[in-house]
This record gives structure tokens, sequence and C-alpha cells, in this order.
């Protein structure tokens, strides 16, 4: 009777740190959506297609191979062209890469390696969310997609261009549909 006992106490252990955990990461909070302008942003990319959870080995290529031509950025951009809800995973393209800044932009050119997207200044739809580690990829795109989903539905807003920014600086991600006018 005193193991199941304790077997009981140490599962109910593990349960609450699980549940704080996640919550530490944002799980349990609301997403609020705003519409405001995002960006202009030039984006220094590469083409991916494939599931959208394998994009980050490419976001990681962008990041060191501008690294060791001396570029840098803490803001990360990622393009998703397809809806996952009517598009096979095996099929999702996307744009995974790195902002530059625009004193930048003439080096990038310059090295004629690299594919350069500018993403205009627009309204957008948006959801921010904190970035704590790696689980925050996951969770972050499960809370905010529907809420976003929802929000263009009930006010009758049609979107465009859909996108992410990785703000590693300030540990946050910024879910962003396009207005479309």
């Amino acid at each position: 009777m005193k193991i199941l006992k304790w077997i009981l106490i140490v599962i109910v252990v593990l349960v609450l740190i699980l549940a704080g955990f996640l919550a530490y990461l944002g799980a349990f909070s609301s997403v609020k959506v705003v519409e405001k302008e995002m960006g202009p942003y030039t984006v220094v990319y590469e083409r991916f297609v494939g599931p959208y959870q394998e994009t980050g080995k490419v976001f990681d290529k962008v990041y060191k191979s501008l690294a060791a031509d001396k570029i840098q950025t803490t803001v990360g951009i990622g393009v998703y062209y397809d809806d996952p809800k009517t598009t096979p995973a095996d099929k999702f393209r996307s744009d995974c890469g790195s902002a530059i800044a625009n004193k930048d932009l003439a080096k990038v050119k310059a090295l004629k390696k690299y594919k350069i997207m500018p993403i205009a200044k627009k309204r957008c739809l948006v959801v921010e969310f904190p970035m704590k580690n790696m689980l925050s990829y996951m969770i972050g795109p499960m809370k905010a997609y529907p809420e976003l989903g929802k929000y263009a539905a009930v006010n009758k807003i049609k979107v465009s261009l859909v996108y992410e920014v990785y703000d590693m600086a300030a540990h946050k991600a910024y879910y962003v549909m396009q207005v479309k006018k």
C-alpha cells in the first residue's frame, strides 16, 4: 500500500512539473490578435519543400552562411505558402531565412549567392508569442493560427502573405497574415 501511495505522489509531482513547464512556455495563455503594420523587411532566404516542422535546418543554414560572410542578423523570417489543412505535408512550400539591415543589402547583392525577397510594410493581423525554447516553435503556431483564422473570418478580412518573424533579441515570435486590399 505504501508503494502505491509513493507512486501516486511521484506521478502527481511529475504532472505538476509538466503543467508548470507548459504554462511557462505559454501553452495555457490566451493569444490576442491585433491589427497593425508590419515590415518592411529584406529577407535573405532559401526555398524549402516539405513539412514545416523541418524548416529549422534551412533557417540555420542561411543564418550561418550570412554570419560567415560577416552579415549580422537577429531576426529570422519564414514565409509559408500552403495551408496544412488542404496540402499534403511533403508538398508544403516555404521560404526560410533572415532579415538583413539596409546597410548590408549591397554586400549581399555583391556576393551573388543569396536569394533576396522584399516584404513590404502592410497592414496585418498579428499574434505575438514568447520564445522560451525550441518547444515554443511548436506551441506558438498551434495557438496563433486558429485565432488568426477566426479573427479573419469573423471580421471578413481576406489575407494574402502569411509569415512568421522570429526576433531572437527580444525572444518573441510574430505570426503574421497580411491583409488583402
